[in-house]
């Protein structure tokens, strides 16, 4: 495993984030955002990178996630909170933040509402909110996957379970490989690349420790409100979108609104190769 693990950060009222480092250990300070249903082992693809680039990149488990204890009744927007915990823990007052799907949501309710503290965000695939004029705009089996999440949750949790991956027995093999037969062909590829392989894996089975995490975040994606405008930001925005991902139209809404578009050969999680990751950490 490539990353440091560090103490947990402890935020009002008792809870506790599980929180790790990769690359430079006296680099520019910046965070990172696992995808939904992963966990802070994701900032470990970031290591070589990261080093390379002068960052120290830091990572941890979002409520529900990995070592950090759930959180009843979160909202996306509370990203915000937890991360000015972390960033007064680590004695920082201005930080650069990037994430991947659910995470890139996060990275952009930070981009929105994280000021003054975040200076500038990318977000790789970010994952949209379910809003009937996105859903529209997105292609069916992705489209119809969340208006279930937004408007019949209990059937969204009984689908969902074949998105949380356990790592325990041949069920939950067989369920990885249903999962992956839905991937695009180059996600597939680099899944399986030995750079990616071994964290992805480990940050896929450490988030799905406790029942439901990656249910629970979907659902507090997809079933309300994300309290917070996407038609401008207040400090850079850098979004990257694989040509192929299914929330691709997302991504370009974004570049709308003024985000700063890059298009990569791919699909969902193709943003794990040296390339995509070099760009990202050169704009931390």
């Amino acid at each position: 495993m490539t990353v440091r693990e560090l103490d947990d950060v402890v935020l009002p009222g008792g809870r506790r984030l599980a929180l790790c480092e990769v690359g430079d250990p006296s680099g520019r300070i910046a965070f990172y955002f696992h995808g939904t249903g992963s966990s802070r082992l994701e900032t470990g693809l970031y290591a070589s990178t990261a080093a390379a680039a002068g960052v120290r990149l830091l990572g941890w488990d979002r409520p529900g996630a990995g070592g950090s204890p759930a959180q009843p009744g979160r909202k996306l927007v509370d990203v915000v909170g937890d991360t000015r915990a972390v960033a007064e823990h680590l004695g920082v007052n201005a930080v650069r933040v990037a994430g991947i799907s659910g995470g890139g949501s996060h990275v952009l309710a930070l981009a929105a509402a994280g000021a003054p503290l975040v200076r500038g965000a990318v977000a790789v695939n970010p994952g949209p909110p379910a809003e009937d004029d996105l859903l529209a705009a997105l292609p069916g089996r992705i489209s119809r996957f969340m208006r279930l999440a937004r408007d019949h949750p209990m059937a969204f949790t009984v689908v969902s379970q074949v998105m949380q991956y356990r790592g325990q027995g041949k069920v939950a093999e067989l369920l990885e490989s249903m999962r992956m037969r839905g991937q695009h062909p180059m996600d597939v590829e680099v899944l399986h690349r030995p750079d990616v392989e071994p964290d992805f894996r480990a940050a896929a089975l450490e988030g799905g420790r406790q029942p439901r995490a990656y249910t629970n975040e979907a659902l507090m994606i997809w079933n309300q409100p994300w309290g917070f405008r996407l038609d401008e930001f207040p400090v850079p925005v850098d979004v990257f979108t694989g040509d192929g991902d299914l929330f691709r139209p997302f991504a370009e809404r974004l570049e709308r609104a003024g985000a700063t578009l890059h298009v990569f050969p791919g699909g969902h999680v193709s943003g794990f190769v040296p390339e995509v990751m070099q760009q990202v950490m050169a704009l931390l």
